[in-house]
């Protein structure tokens, strides 16, 4: 990247162009308009062939805002596809600023790392032990790169209710049992041991 010329294109931030994100091998480049776009795949293409790196064009998409002229861009005659949406490093990006479809693979996420640990804390007595286990796995996967997220009740509120079904789970209650023991939220969190969700996030956002 060090090689090619990209001071002068991407998107001007606080008086210094930003024209690519990177991660490895996991790169997005940020251009002005399609054609200032084409110019810098290509570019990158070339400098990458040198080297035995080859763009995966089933992997590599153009994501636009509204205000983008039409146009395609290609890469050696061959036009990307475009998205609106796309998945980079974890997270589901939009031009849309949606965080909605996120919130949804979170939440996705986090029943999938219980659900890969359920027959061991369903074996577990110690609940500090069983608190541990589920906190070192179901945690970090629902709060994924969330520290970039805004704060707003609408959010909270569905990380909140998500975790607190993942913790009844925990428990092997149910809502109804819980409702028809007269147990409160915090009665749960005190016999689950589990950390709260949002004061996670917190940590995340400003450590």
């Amino acid at each position: 990247m060090s090689e090619l010329d990209c001071e002068d294109k991407g998107y001007n931030i606080d008086g210094k162009n930003i024209s690519n994100l990177r991660f490895a091998d996991d790169i997005v480049l940020i251009a002005n308009s399609t054609a200032e776009m084409e110019t810098m795949v290509n570019e990158l293409n070339v400098a990458g062939l040198k080297i035995g790196l080859e763009m995966n064009m089933s992997k590599t998409q153009l994501m636009v805002n509204q205000w983008c002229q039409a146009g395609e861009v290609n890469l050696a005659g061959k036009p990307f596809q475009r998205v609106d949406s796309y998945v980079y490093l974890g997270r589901e990006l939009n031009m849309r600023n949606n965080i909605a479809p996120e919130i949804t693979r979170r939440r996705r996420a986090a029943w999938a790392a219980f659900e890969s640990i359920r027959e061991v804390t369903d074996q577990v007595k110690d609940p500090a032990l069983r608190a541990s286990i589920s906190n070192a796995t179901v945690l970090p996967a629902m709060c994924y790169a969330t520290e970039t997220w805004p704060d707003n009740e609408t959010i909270a509120k569905a990380m909140r209710t998500t975790y607190r079904a993942l913790e009844r789970c925990l428990l092997k209650t149910s809502r109804y049992q819980q409702w028809h023991q007269g147990l409160q939220s915090t009665e749960l969190r005190e016999k689950s041991q589990l950390r709260d969700p949002l004061q996670y996030m917190q940590r995340m956002k400003h450590r």
